[in-house]
């Protein structure tokens, strides 16, 4: 076998291998029981968490890992059928800012991220969007600012509770003394 020859089939081969890498769906990271998702789903929705509620001074969604609490939420405590929605109406919403916008979701600006979110909040008859991509998007909302609310930095730092409860614990003590 010629020297160039055999150069020219590692060149390829080794070509080819990084190609065909980069079309493999990423796994992701996010174990679930019942939802099956993959890396680009999860990337998905830790881009849209992250576009309702980004970082500032303040720690974003991203920070605060909503897309895991989401995801965890919607495997253990709906239904199968609510799971359903919850998988068909995130392929919805993808499928449909890919053909609203030109492009996927997560390679979309920031800008095109909220003019695309905008155009969903502002359909109210339904005539642009499926009914399932609403339910999805009001339920990431939701629950997206629901783990915002509900996360520690917010607590301390904004609502400033320091103590959950306002007076001193006392287990053991007789009625008659309260």
């Amino acid at each position: 076998m010629k020297r160039r020859t055999a150069i020219r089939n590692v060149v390829l081969m080794t070509a080819g291998a990084a190609l065909l890498n980069g079309c493999v769906d990423k796994k992701a990271t996010i174990a679930l029981a019942h939802i099956p998702i993959t890396g680009d789903e999860e990337d998905l929705l830790t881009e849209l968490t992250e576009t309702i509620i980004p970082r500032t001074d303040f720690p974003g969604a991203k920070d605060l890992r909503t897309a895991e609490f989401i995801f965890t939420m919607a495997d253990d405590c709906s239904s199968p059928e609510n799971q359903k929605k919850f998988t068909s109406g995130m392929k919805a919403f993808d499928e449909t800012c890919k053909a609203k916008m030109g492009s996927r979701f997560v390679k979309l600006s920031n800008e095109k991220r909220g003019e695309y979110l905008g155009l969903i909040e502002a359909d109210k008859e339904g005539k642009e969007f499926s009914e399932e991509l609403k339910w999805f998007y009001r339920g990431v909302k939701s629950s997206t600012i629901r783990n915002f609310t509900t996360s520690q930095q917010y607590m301390t730092e904004v609502r400033n509770v320091t103590t959950l409860i306002p007076a001193k614990f006392q287990a053991c003590v007789p009625v008659a003394s309260v």
